[in-house]
């Protein structure tokens, strides 16, 4: 009997966990606190190719996920065609300087500063 309320007891969680994942929404999982889940709002972003998300971007070239910088580095060259010679195994300083410098540059570019916004997360 212990035995077969048990397999009951799995059989109805992993009913439950059937639902798998929800799928990527950059506005909200460019914070999540996984870093599995900023890396891939950051490729669903350059795949959208939604250039409004840019500045949401930038901030995460100095993400504590080498993953996620990698990511952001490779989408904003794709979207924006501009590169400062970031390296995302730089120093935190190093990345500071780039994350402004990316900053000002999107700014001259006078594009939209402002991006939709529903998450604020860790970064």
């Amino acid at each position: 009997m212990r035995r077969g309320c048990l397999l009951l007891l799995f059989l109805g969680l992993a009913a439950c966990a059937s639902d798998g994942p929800r799928p990527i929404d950059p506005t909200v999982d460019l914070y999540s606190p996984s870093g599995a889940r900023r890396a891939q709002a950051v490729q669903a972003v350059a795949a959208q190719g939604d250039r409004r998300l840019v500045p949401e971007l930038i901030p995460l070239l100095d993400d504590r996920d080498e993953t996620v910088r990698l990511q952001t580095h490779a989408a904003l060259k794709e979207l924006t065609g501009h590169d400062t010679g970031y390296a995302p195994y730089e120093g935190r300083a190093e990345r500071g300087e780039h994350v402004r410098a990316w900053e000002a540059w999107w700014a001259d570019q006078g594009a939209p500063t402002e991006a939709p916004r529903e998450g604020g997360g860790v970064r």
